[in-house]
């Protein structure tokens, strides 16, 4: 009997510690109103993108997506979110979490850095492309602390971020020259894009197993550059990927590539 009990106490203490390391997206949707100065309402609707580099365990791209679509349902920033065909498409890159932990002072800490980019469908405008930042700390112990703190900072990022886009005091475009051509996750090309894609895509046969650099560049245009691509390093294998194509070189040549549409 003690034994059964035992095990129905450790059994619960389990499910309390699992669920204090879960998070769901409505924690990470900003509770204080987004109203900075000159600000404004976008008029339309909007499809949402979002990824995460590196790959989190506690904040998923689909959460982050989903944590974005109901922050702007409850924040009134556009009139319609929409899963397909919009006025609008908000691409998030969140491409750097850092995590510290600080014995003194605030504890457990991350730092997220992102970009967003707002594109006006009808003829691919990019109307925002600017870095966006959050932190988050938390003095909690266990699994508890980096949930809290990575939540805070996503909360924090999503609240900077709506700011942003309704922000009318000055222009954001200070992420052009990182991301002002990347291939749209949602359903935009964005202004500029189209003949690139175009010669991507014509050329594309011609790539060969060893091929250099240079010689990519050469026949595709700068499809290895920061602005078009995510950028993955590991030892001797570079991966430069977007949602339309996928190259990997090993030792500066050509192993494998990809092309998506």
């Amino acid at each position: 009997m003690q034994l059964l009990l035992r095990l129905a106490i450790l059994s619960a203490l389990v499910t309390v510690i699992a669920s204090c390391a879960s998070i769901t997206s409505n924690d990470l949707i900003p509770q204080t109103a987004i109203s900075p100065p000159n600000n404004h309402r976008l008029e339309g609707s909007v499809n949402v993108q979002a990824v995460i580099y590196p790959v989190s365990p506690i904040v998923s791209a689909d959460m982050l997506k989903d944590a974005l679509q109901k922050s702007i349902v409850k924040h009134g920033t556009f009139s319609q979110v929409s899963q397909g065909n919009a006025d609008y498409v908000l691409d998030v890159w969140v491409e750097k979490v850092v995590r510290e932990i600080k014995y003194v002072g605030e504890g457990y800490t991350f730092d997220t850095a992102a970009i967003w980019r707002l594109t006006r469908v009808r003829d691919g405008k990019v109307l925002v492309c600017d870095f966006v930042k959050g932190h988050g700390a938390s003095h909690a112990f266990g699994v508890s602390a980096p949930r809290l703190s990575l939540g805070a900072a996503t909360r924090e990022m999503i609240q900077n971020g709506l700011a942003m886009l309704v922000d009318q005091s000055r222009s954001h475009l200070a992420a052009m020259s990182s991301a002002g051509l990347r291939p749209s996750m949602g359903p935009v090309v964005p202004e500029g894009l189209g003949p690139v894609i175009a010669n991507i895509s014509q050329n594309w046969p011609k790539l060969s197993m060893g091929m250099n650099v240079t010689e990519v560049q050469r026949l595709l245009g700068a499809v290895l550059s920061s602005s078009m691509a995510r950028i993955n390093t590991k030892g001797a294998t570079e991966e430069y990927s977007t949602n339309v194509y996928r190259l990997v070189f090993i030792n500066g040549r050509l192993s494998n590539w990809e092309l998506f549409r």
